[in-house]
């Protein structure tokens, strides 16, 4: 399986594009990060190309898909995103619903179907895909719309876009409903992405009550061809530990 850095998370409150020269210096070449707006996209597409670097995923402008009356500004936002995918030939992008609102939640859910399907078929034309990611609402998010993979999986299955998968964040699912091998399982042909973090203070792998090995092995055993996004706070310089994975855990970073 192939290990995906979040320099967001790993080097967070640190200098971007130094973080990223770093990882590719020693040969960790698959990144993701959260936002692009308040970065410099040319200094990063110049380290792409100098060190063969590979974007994975990066999250589209934070816009409701539940309120009808943000659809605009959401969209906008992630045409704007669509063209620095381009740029940097990443074929992922990450969205998250935003917080629920006080209509119903039927009418949300179907406003979350429209726009996402909207997204889906700008997503089509330039053959990328869109990954809608639950986060939890017991410690993070408490007034998110999605909390709970098995939403996420019905959004899925019904809007049936094959460019929208979900990002299963194996920290997040952990958090607020555990249970994570069979819902993988059953349905890993929707999942596009994995993120990682140690359970529960989300810091290294290894860090918490989480079976990380046990996981990795059952996913590897389905030929699972997507990325695993490591996203947590180190406690120790970020290369220990992601070198550490590479080595002892069958991992590719490049």
């Amino acid at each position: 399986m192939k290990l995906s850095v979040c320099v967001d998370a790993l080097y967070h409150g640190k200098d971007f594009c130094a973080s990223v020269e770093e990882l590719a210096q020693h040969s960790i070449k698959n990144i993701e990060f959260w936002s692009w707006w308040d970065k410099d996209m040319e200094k990063l597409l110049w380290l792409q190309q100098r060190y063969q670097l590979r974007v994975t995923a990066f999250c589209t402008k934070f816009c409701s898909l539940v309120d009808e009356t943000g659809r605009e500004a959401y969209l906008n936002g992630f045409l704007e995103t669509i063209e620095i995918a381009k740029k940097l030939r990443c074929s992922q992008i990450i969205t998250t619903p935003g917080n629920r609102t006080e209509k119903p939640f039927e009418e949300q859910y179907q406003n979350l179907l429209y726009t996402l399907g909207q997204a889906g078929e700008i997503a089509k034309e330039q053959g990328i895909t869109v990954l809608l990611e639950p986060v939890n609402s017991r410690l993070e998010a408490p007034n998110t719309f999605l909390d709970h993979s098995d939403l996420g999986f019905r959004i899925l299955k019904d809007l049936a876009h094959p460019h929208v998968k979900l990002l299963f964040d194996l920290y997040h699912a952990q958090i607020q409903e555990g249970d994570l091998w069979r819902r993988i399982e059953e349905n890993l042909s929707l999942i596009g992405h994995l993120h990682a973090a140690g359970i529960t203070a989300r810091h290294e792998l290894e860090d918490g009550e989480l079976n990380y090995p046990y996981l990795f092995q059952r996913l590897s055993e389905t030929g699972y061809r997507g990325y695993v996004g490591l996203e947590y706070f180190p406690l120790r310089p970020p290369l220990e530990g992601i070198q550490a994975l590479v080595q002892d855990g069958g991992f590719a970073a490049n």
